[in-house]
């Protein structure tokens, strides 16, 4: 291009050369008119001789200004402010270069920018004595970054001797891990020549030949695609294999073009006898600066003068440019934008399932679960905190469900933290719409829901196998075979899976064993698993022993996150999640993590509002052919209410059956099952123990909704047998230990209302009255079965005192309650009673108690006090909103679940409208 910038400042420097040449040649012609007529035309000569001198040096003095100024111009357009986010230093300005006017008989000096082709277009070469090249380098390299775009170049030095020289650059780590670094052991540069060869070889992938370079992909695109690198090695070739120089010739030829560039330092160390000083000529820009000066050595007339910063200057504006990288924001992609257009609904999932997450330079970035012939299943997704890995969740579950209808696809999603990515999927009160392909939501979920889940799902692979057995032995297979039938294809969504293995024991070991069956056997069945973490080193080991379920994980897609993560993302060696500079920016590996299948991609940005109209358009198109999602919300607190329709059951069951009633508990954390309830027949034992604190004291505030569990449960457990007894025959009697704040806060007088009010007045006894009503409730045990039921609803039994005092008669009111315990049941007296002490418990029952209550629900309580009641095998933390809940004869083993908290604000009004006689 002839009137490109350079070729005009090319053109300037001849335009020098010419001036030089013109007053020459003027001063020779002036010279050659007095030589032959000198004695007779002395005066009349030397006046035109003077004058031609004078015009000449005249011309040629404007001339020069005049490209001295266009030179100006032209390395300004050069080297432009970046105001764009594919601003490059393709050409840095490092000083000025000069050329003596007097030995062309002018009395300026010819001065022009010293431009130098740089970032994507060539290197640079310094041959300097000793401590000459570092105000040259710094220049150069401050040069970069400062005419490059925030965020785009990344520059790493190689300071074998510690000269310190890239030392005011380190303000550049404050804008974030790789933008900056030095190494300077042989080992770590051998380490950044690899990395350089492979990246270099991906920006050629991403190109595809589509441009010539970089620089160039990147204007097409309108866009910063892949990253800009300057290498800077000092004290050149020290501590540089042989091998390592010629790979680093290669890529000093090939480099540019893929966005990588060099600054070379050539020492005075000592140079091995294979050191070639003129092997970078074809390659790079050379400069000489030795004790006569900086010397420009293509051009060697003009010296150059480049003026040092002072270290603090430098520092200081290396500070401030990284502020503006800190600050500077990636590039944004819309999510509709890397979508097909008209395609909501149209996809058949027979034969894999696809879905766009971004682009890698100008391509829409398609993953593919299901390809028979790739084997490609199953997905695992990583980042750090606000890297940008619940957009990408979003992003993929979107563009799934923008594809597949509820026919083709169902998506089971946990979310082991917050769950505020799965909150919109779910109708709520205020909104009835709901994602039409989730099938499971599990917001908040713990371990235990998370393991049912995909107990849940192993189960599945059986219901197909039989559906499957007549047409072979694959999803594919069937539905080719019976193209009507529906049988959709099942992604699994994990969030924060990690947490499912911590910690270990035998419920991780349960879901480490499904996890792997599922992602194993579930390419058969249709049946894919998408896995997301924030981290995954600390389960490293269970995910790449052999044949573990990291093996079953083909696709990676990792975050920005730290080096240690993506090498147990990726592999070890591969660093490509750690190199990536902003949100949003991931690594896409197709192939476990190898290091030659690394992809930048930049992840489409899900907006909310966007989102919310499609899943309302999807939810209206879907809502009379689909049911909701099963919604398991492990923060959620459980209030009497939420049981109506499992106690309207209970009652239904026990009119129509004759069967005992039921004290209903909680809810198990399983998929598709009710509300556990605890039968209280007259069979011994069954009585029902409530263990350990009911309530984190220690968070309590003014304000909080009642949630002491334990007294919710004997709040739920009452008024469920309550409405078992249709003709009123049961007495309900409250053991009331309470001190008035925790009986108010917890709304114990509402529920004595509401007993009431649904025909069953509880009888009150306090802690005075206790001795006395333990004989009475004893004598009542003692006369044997009654068709009237009685119910000992004992809030804060461990808070019972002078229980071994003896009466006249020397019984003790201790040895009434164990009497109760003991032979309640038989004579139709049964206990519900809360012990926050599980040592009291142990003493209030005594030896030789065994069986006298079957069922325990344990809260707060360690693990030892556990082992303890229920045997060494068994395994508990603490944890809010839940029990682990035992019954020897009704239960193989203790199961978790979710307590009742006290009624709420609503529920007595809805227990007293409830039809309770409704069929």
């Amino acid at each position: 291009m002839t009137d490109s910038p350079l070729t005009a400042l090319r053109d300037t420097v001849a335009s020098f050369a010419a001036a030089q040449a013109r007053a020459l040649g003027s001063i020779d012609a002036a010279q050659s008119q007095v030589g032959p007529h000198r004695e007779a035309t002395v005066k009349t000569a030397g006046v035109a001789h003077n004058k031609a001198i004078a015009i000449a040096r005249n011309r040629a003095a404007q001339q020069v200004t005049e490209q001295s100024l266009a030179a100006r111009d032209h390395a300004l357009q050069l080297t432009p402010h970046p105001d764009t986010a594919i601003a490059v230093a393709d050409y840095v300005s490092i000083g000025t270069l000069t050329l003596a006017g007097e030995s062309s008989g002018i009395n300026s000096e010819v001065k022009a920018p010293f431009l130098l082709p740089l970032i994507g277009r060539s290197n640079v070469v310094i041959t300097a004595a000793s401590g000459r090249a570092g105000p040259i380098v710094q220049e150069i390299v401050w040069q970069a970054m400062s005419k490059t775009a925030p965020a785009q170049l990344d520059v790493v030095g190689y300071d074998p001797l510690l000269a310190g020289t890239l030392a005011p650059f380190a303000g550049m780590k404050a804008a974030g891990d790789g933008y900056f670094s030095v190494v300077n052991r042989p080992a770590a540069i051998e380490t950044v020549i690899d990395r350089v060869g492979t990246d270099i070889q991906r920006v050629n992938d991403v190109m595809r030949g589509a441009s010539d370079s970089l620089l160039d992909f990147r204007r097409a695109a309108g866009a910063p695609v892949e990253r800009l690198q300057l290498i800077v090695l000092l004290d050149y070739p020290e501590g540089i294999s042989e091998d390592s120089h010629k790979r680093l010739l290669a890529y000093l030829k090939v480099g540019p073009a893929a966005g990588v560039s060099f600054v070379i330092a050539d020492g005075d160390s000592a140079k091995p006898g294979w050191y070639r000083p003129d092997a970078f000529d074809a390659f790079a820009t050379t400069i000489a600066a030795r004790a006569d000066g900086v010397r420009w050595v293509k051009h060697p007339l003009f010296g150059a003068v480049i003026t040092p910063r002072t270290t603090a200057s430098l520092a200081a504006s290396v500070d401030a440019h990284a502020t503006a990288v800190r600050d500077s924001s990636s590039v944004k992609v819309a999510f509709s934008s890397v979508q097909p257009a008209a395609t909501q609904w149209t996809e058949s999932s027979a034969n894999g399932l696809t879905f766009a997450i971004g682009v890698a330079g100008q391509r829409t970035t398609e993953i593919v679960l299901g390809d028979e012939r790739q084997q490609r299943h199953n997905l695992l997704v990583t980042g750090a905190i606000g890297q940008g890995k619940s957009n990408l969740l979003k992003v993929i579950i979107h563009s799934l469900s923008e594809r597949y209808s509820p026919h083709e696809l169902e998506l089971y999603l946990l979310d082991f933290k917050e769950g505020v990515t799965l909150y919109p999927f779910a109708p709520t009160p205020g909104s009835l719409d709901y994602l039409p392909q989730a099938r499971v939501l599990g917001l908040e979920s713990d371990r235990e829901f998370g393991v049912a889940v995909l107990r849940y799902l192993e189960g599945e692979f059986s219901r197909r196998a039989k559906q499957f057995r007549a047409y072979g032995d694959n999803i594919a297979k069937y539905r080719a075979a019976v193209p009507d039938a529906r049988m959709p294809r099942i992604v699994v969504i994990v969030d924060e899976f990690h947490r499912l293995f911590d910690p270990a024991g035998t419920l991780a070991d349960a879901a480490a064993s499904l996890l792997e069956a599922i992602a194993r056997r579930g390419r058969s069945y249709g049946v894919h698993v998408i896995l997301a973490s924030q981290t995954v080193s600390g389960i490293a080991a269970l995910m790449t022993r052999e044949n573990g379920i990291f093996s079953q994980f083909p696709i990676r897609i990792a975050l920005k996150n730290s080096l240690a993560e993506s090498y147990s993302t990726l592999g070890q060696g591969n660093d490509g999640a750690f190199t990536l500079r902003a949100p949003g920016q991931a690594i896409v590996n197709m192939d476990y993590g190898a290091l030659d299948s690394n992809q930048l991609v930049v992840i489409a940005a899900g907006d909310d509002g966007e989102l919310d109209r499609r899943r309302i358009d999807w939810f209206t198109r879907a809502k009379n052919t689909t049911d909701a999602p099963l919604v398991f919300d492990g923060a959620a607190h459980l209030t009497p209410a939420a049981g109506i329709a499992a106690i309207g059951r209970l009652r239904s069951r026990a009119a129509a059956l004759g069967v005992a009633p039921a004290a209903l508990v909680g809810l198990p954390i399983a998929l598709g099952v009710d509300f556990i309830s605890i039968s209280l027949g007259a069979e011994p034992g069954r009585n029902i123990a409530v263990l350990g604190a009911g309530e984190d004291t220690s968070q309590l505030d003014d304000g909080d909704a009642p949630a002491n569990n334990a007294i919710g449960v004997l709040q739920a457990a009452a008024l469920s047998l309550a409405l078992q007894h249709p003709s009123g025959n049961a007495v309900f009697v409250s053991v009331d230990l309470l001190d008035d704040a925790t009986a108010r806060r917890n709304n114990l007088p509402r529920w004595y209302t509401l007993m009431e009010r649904l025909g069953f007045a509880v009888r009150v006894v306090g802690r005075a009255d206790l001795p006395g009503y333990l004989m009475e409730a004893a004598e009542l045990v003692a006369a044997g079965p009654s068709p009237v039921t009685t119910y000992i609803i004992g809030f804060a039994l461990d808070r019972a005192s002078n229980l071994e005092t003896p009466d006249a008669f020397a019984n003790t009111p201790i040895d009434h309650l164990r009497a109760i315990l003991k032979d309640g049941p038989t004579a139709s007296v049964h206990v519900i009673g809360w012990w926050a002490n599980a040592g009291t418990y142990k003493t209030h029952l005594g030896y030789l108690s065994d069986g006298w209550i079957a069922t325990q629900l344990l809260l707060r309580l360690d693990q030892s006090s556990v082992q303890d009641l229920l045997g060494p095998f068994v395994e508990w933390t603490v944890r809010d909103n839940r029990a682990l809940l035992s019954d020897s004869t009704q239960l193989a083993e203790p199961t978790v679940v979710v307590p009742f908290v006290p009624l709420g604000d609503r529920d007595s009004a809805l227990f007293t409208n409830a039809d309770w006689d409704a069929p």
